[in-house]
């Protein structure tokens, strides 16, 4: 016999008493072809993992499910509740195995509390997702909110605490008659809700919620953290005598609608304190953006506007008035969008002219005097008798205030429902120190004036003065815009005591005004 058929011959022979072995007692021989000596047959059997990490081998899945039910009492007691189930990130998985190394359900058990806490199991309820939304920094850069999630055991909690939230900004009755559709049609003057909205995607899933997150029982709880960000106990301050709601406020670095949002017993600023009284002076830090877009007709009054003759024979700083002027009133529509309360956007739609107003007018030299200097820093400022004029047209909105806003100061006045495109006016004579663009002012101009005042005007849609520019009161200096950092067409115009951001100190233009 050659080579080549012993070989073949030999591989013939392994091969059918392989064959004939394996067919007598397979389940041993792959058993023993494994390494495993265990004469058993295969058993199924339930692996445990947690957060992907193996607990070990079970006998009964249900053994494991009813001894943690019956083990979590201080839970059910807790949460009034019949059942508790295993964490959200144990895996049970069904195997057939060989191993004989099988854990007790108690072993199981102490492995979970060990590694996660006494809390670590499931209730029934729901979970809550607000996402973020993208948002535009004062630097220019678009952001997006980080998402939030809550557990709630009951759907109506968190429902309910929702429009609780809502009605902090929005008058309850107003937001019942949008839900309901009852508003009544505007006669004369007043505001009709348009839309209401939150601009947050909200999206609510029931199943199992971990006991060990922060799960809210009640609407005031969860109440609190959509409108303050937390559920801490929020500072306080005990009313002294001669104490204004506006005075507290701005002490503490709260706007007065911050504060009447946080103090819900009071309705307006010019609500009456009474020494000894506790109020909360909580920063306002929705959770959700409450959009509102509404359609207001209102009287305005159109302040007395100063307008200019110019005397070439009289040098500059010489004022004279020639008329007195007298108020106006109009009937004013508008559009406007409020984001958690705060006015972001006015459009003008029409005016109706009740009352004519008259203007004041003052004959004012404008006769230069010699000065050799080219510095800007040199330039003499050309001075003024005090008379102030309105930076834009008229009437219009303010949206903002000078103060606090969402803890943070507003050194202006945002000016709105003035239109894009129309005239920005200097509000004194001086001299215009800057003149250009930043990504949180856009469009700007400031302007120094006599005794250490300046003035600056923002997100102007166009600038037609330059630095070294002088200017007499109601000259035009651009436009109105939106650009920088602003939500609609506005202007944010601010008045200091020396030189802005450069230990300017920002005063109140009704202070001036």
């Amino acid at each position: 016999m050659d080579k080549k058929t012993t070989i073949l011959t030999i591989i013939a022979l392994i091969i059918t008493g392989v064959v004939v072995y394996l067919g007598s007692n397979p389940t041993t021989t792959y058993a023993k072809i494994l390494g495993m000596t265990s004469s058993n047959e295969p058993r199924q059997l339930y692996h445990i993992y947690l957060g992907g990490e193996s607990l070990g081998l079970i006998e009964s899945r249900e053994e494991l499910e009813s001894f943690i039910d019956e083990k979590q009492s201080v839970i059910k007691d807790k949460y009034q509740v019949d059942k508790v189930y295993v964490p959200n990130d144990l895996d049970i998985v069904q195997e057939i195995t060989y191993d004989e190394n099988i854990s007790s359900i108690e072993e199981i058990y102490e492995k979970i509390q060990e590694k996660k806490g006494s809390e670590a199991f499931t209730i029934d309820g729901y979970k809550i997702v607000i996402d973020g939304i993208e948002k535009e920094t004062e630097g220019g850069e678009t952001v997006t909110t980080p998402d939030i999630v809550l557990y709630v055991l009951d759907k109506e909690i968190f429902t309910n605490s929702v429009e609780k939230t809502i009605t902090s900004f929005i008058d309850e009755d107003s937001y019942q008659d949008f839900l309901n559709d009852t508003q009544e049609e505007i006669q004369e003057t007043g505001t009709i809700i348009e839309d209401l909205y939150i601009q947050n995607n909200i999206s609510i899933h029931k199943g199992r919620i971990p006991t060990e997150e922060k799960i809210y029982l009640t609407e005031d709880e969860l109440s609190k953290y959509l409108l303050f960000g937390t559920i801490e106990d929020q500072a306080t301050y005990t009313v002294q005598e001669g104490d204004t709601i506006e005075d507290i406020a701005f002490n503490n670095k709260l706007s007065p609608e911050e504060f009447l949002i946080a103090n819900t017993e009071y309705n307006t600023t010019s609500d009456l304190l009474y020494p000894g009284k506790e109020v909360v002076l909580g920063v306002i830090q929705p959770q959700f953006d409450t959009v509102e877009e509404t359609h207001v007709v209102s009287k305005k009054t159109v302040e007395i506007q100063t307008v200019y003759e110019d005397d070439p024979n009289q040098y500059t700083g010489y004022e004279r008035v020639k008329q007195e002027g007298s108020e106006g009133l109009s009937l004013v529509t508008e559009k406007q969008k409020l984001v958690n309360g705060e006015i972001t956007s006015v459009v003008p739609v029409s005016e109706e002219v009740l009352v004519p107003s008259v203007n004041k007018i003052i004959v004012r030299g404008t006769k230069q005097r010699v000065n050799s200097s080219t510095s800007i820093t040199n330039q003499e400022v050309p001075v003024g008798v005090g008379s102030w004029v309105w930076p834009t047209t008229v009437p219009y909105t303010i949206s903002s205030s000078f103060g606090y806003r969402w803890g943070k100061l507003h050194e202006g006045i945002d000016i709105s429902g003035i239109g894009r495109g129309s005239p920005i006016k200097a509000t004194n004579n001086g001299l215009v120190v800057q003149s250009g663009y930043t990504r949180t002012n856009g469009n700007y101009i400031v302007i120094a004036h006599s005794n250490g005042y300046y003035t600056m005007y923002a997100h102007m849609n166009s600038r037609i003065r330059e630095a070294g520019d002088v200017v007499m009161a109601g000259d035009q200096i651009g436009t109105a815009g939106d650009s920088g950092f602003a939500t609609g067409v506005h202007l944010h115009f601010a008045i200091y005591r020396g030189m802005p951001y450069r230990g300017g100190v920002p005063i109140s233009p009704f202070n001036i005004f």
